[in-house]
């Protein structure tokens, strides 16, 4: 039985170009459970890099991830840790959310704008 029933519904417009697509009734599975929530402040270089801890969860499993920015520019890029240096593999443009599931190891985060969350 699922643990999880989502939906993801996107649209895309620029200029005459409209691309629209739904992805309804997504189910994850989970054999433990468990939930931790963050609001990271991410600084801006290596230096600034902000460790997401996933310590309180027996296993990880699916996240959200949202760029609570109002810039439109502002991206905030979420990675694993490898050899100490994050390795990004989502950006997130302000206002834009991510849901997947995430693999066992460390993460991060890193913004290009000063103040974002």
């Amino acid at each position: 039985m699922p643990d999880i029933v989502y939906t993801i519904t996107g649209n895309i417009t620029k200029d005459q170009l409209t691309q629209a697509f739904s992805a309804a009734g997504v189910t994850t599975t989970m054999n433990a459970t468990g939930m931790t929530t963050l609001t990271l402040t991410p600084g801006t270089n290596a230096a600034g890099t902000s460790a997401i801890s996933t310590a309180s969860l027996s296993t990880v499993g699916l996240f959200f991830a949202r760029n609570l920015s109002t810039v439109e520019t502002a991206a905030v890029s979420f990675g694993q840790l490898s050899a100490g240096a994050m390795v990004p593999t989502v950006s997130l443009l302000g206002g834009e959310a991510a849901v997947g599931r995430l693999a066992a190891g460390s993460y991060a985060c890193q913004s290009n704008l000063t103040g974002t969350k």
